[in-house]
């Protein structure tokens, strides 16, 4: 069996993956990340995947197509043992972009700011506003 969490903040969306990706499992994945449109990096979390078999890689190249013509980036993270030696084995580790603890807390600070910056246009362009013109209206407190 594969659940599949979904994370998303902002342009990033984590798939956080755990179980087989494995025949009869594997279509699951596509699904979740295909129908996920709306990100521009998908982030497959591969830290408790405990089986992945031929169809598993399938999905993975599948992925990898589909983020290339949609425009989105494909970044697999928490590579198992297992999961890095099937790919050094079928020579498709360096097709594969991954995702150091570094890059991703510099992804999910990006993610942050921006969805503070949303929420600040939200709170002023919410119901907040005054009656001088359209300009919004501040409390300060003394």
């Amino acid at each position: 069996m594969l659940n599949i969490s979904i994370h998303n903040l902002g342009e990033v969306t984590v798939f956080r993956c755990a179980g087989r990706v494995s025949f009869g499992y594997a279509d699951t994945l596509f699904n979740a990340v295909a129908k996920g449109r709306s990100t521009w990096i998908a982030v497959l979390d591969l830290a408790e995947v405990t089986q992945i078999d031929a169809a598993g890689i399938g999905v993975l190249m599948s992925l990898r197509k589909w983020a290339k013509a949609s425009g989105a980036q494909l970044k697999l993270m928490n590579l198992t043992p297992r999961v890095e030696r099937l790919l050094a084995l079928t020579r498709l580790r360096s097709v594969f972009e991954t995702c150091s603890v570094s890059e991703m807390l510099d992804l999910l600070c990006r993610a942050f700011e921006q969805s503070q910056f949303a929420n600040l246009d939200a709170a002023i362009e919410g119901p907040h506003r005054g009656l001088n013109d359209g300009e919004p209206v501040f409390a300060q407190s003394a």
